[in-house]
């Protein structure tokens, strides 16, 4: 999985707003970067999705699409030489391989935690040890995970 947004991360205690934020002029959105304040209000202010041809699903990003059709129509599967296990992504196989046969593992220099990815590394050391926060745009509610939020 990929690592969250930088401007999504917001520490507690932080107001959020300095020099090097991009305020977004429709609602109280904020963020590091004009790249990712243009996609925020093509999300959420312009509507822009990307439907599949094939069912239902809409997305946000062209890339998602991609690997959505990829998955769920052309059955494009990775599996693993060594167990059951198939990935929809290359990554995610190389991320199961590592974990599950490989033993690969990252240790929180500050407490016993062990993450079976960088990512869930660096997860767990601005959640536990950062208090980074995932605010929600529609109401109080903070996540320490960007996933919880829906």
């Amino acid at each position: 999985m990929d690592s969250p947004p930088e401007d999504k991360k917001v520490k507690i205690g932080d107001e959020g707003k300095n020099k090097n934020t991009f305020l977004c002029d429709l609602c109280d959105y904020f963020c590091a970067s004009k790249q990712t304040l243009k996609r925020h209000k093509e999300v959420k202010h312009e509507g822009i999705r990307y439907p599949c041809d094939q069912c239902e699903y809409s997305t946000t990003r062209m890339s998602d699409l991609k690997k959505h059709k990829e998955a769920k129509h052309e059955g494009i599967r990775y599996p693993c030489d060594q167990c059951e296990y198939s990935a929809t992504e290359m990554g995610a196989l190389k991320r199961h391989k590592e974990a599950k046969h490989e033993g690969i593992k990252y240790p929180c220099g500050q407490c016993e935690f062990a993450a079976s990815t960088l990512g869930s590394l660096k997860r767990h050391k601005e959640a536990k040890h950062e208090g980074i926060r995932y605010p929600c745009d529609q109401c109080e509610f903070s996540a320490t995970d960007m996933s919880n939020l829906r």
